[in-house]
């Protein structure tokens, strides 16, 4: 366990509450910008859902303001999140990783989780992706920080999508790389989505996941 990190996002709960600064978002507007996109991965409804780095519950929120019923588990590094998330989302299960490593899910979305610099971040999204492909029947959804951008903050790691395209492609042929969106009011998009399926997209057409 990264406890920088920990402390990092403790701090953030301490400071901001329940509110998309704890989870490092800049707007509640752009944090639902990111889960939308993420979400377009497949069919939600009735699905088995990992959310990795689930913070306070915010996208379990967004998939319930949005008429989605799912099996939604959210874990996180940060188990002060843990109580806030229960408290909204009682039907939900909240843990460490641990708990539901050898569960296996529909649909496994990483928001955010991949954009704190850390001595080896390469590593840290090679080691996590293959982890949670391992759990996913359908597909895993996540987001990073793109290195075609005119400023780069010192904290966090920027990689190329390319790169990253690469290194999934290790895992499955499946793979879409959406560049196509911006999350803020921006000339050109500074962060990217990866989906990686386990069969060709055609076939995410029945709710809960996959056909046969």
């Amino acid at each position: 366990m990264n406890t920088e990190l920990v402390e990092h996002y403790r701090g953030l709960l301490k400071s901001h509450g329940d509110s998309f600064e704890s989870a490092q978002y800049s707007s509640r507007e752009s944090q639902e910008a990111r889960f939308e996109i993420l979400t377009q991965v497949g069919p939600l409804q009735g699905a088995r859902v990992l959310d990795f780095g689930c913070g306070s519950g915010h996208l379990a929120t967004f998939l319930k303001d949005r008429g989605v019923t799912c099996r939604y588990t959210g874990v996180d590094i940060v188990e002060d999140f843990f109580p806030l998330a229960r408290s909204k989302h009682p039907e939900h299960r909240f843990g460490r990783w641990d708990d539901f490593r050898d569960e296996r899910y529909d649909y496994v979305f990483v928001s955010g989780v991949f954009n704190n610099r850390m001595p080896d971040n390469e590593a840290f999204l090679a080691d996590t992706t293959r982890m949670l492909f391992g759990v996913c029947d359908g597909a895993l959804s996540f987001n990073l920080m793109s290195t075609y951008v005119d400023y780069q903050d010192p904290g966090l790691w920027y990689v190329a999508p390319e790169r990253v395209f690469s290194m999934i492609k290790q895992l499955t042929p499946f793979i879409t790389l959406r560049n196509d969106y911006v999350v803020k009011q921006v000339p050109v998009p500074f962060e990217f989505a990866v989906y990686a399926y386990r069969q060709p997209r055609a076939a995410f057409s029945s709710p809960g996941g996959r056909t046969a």
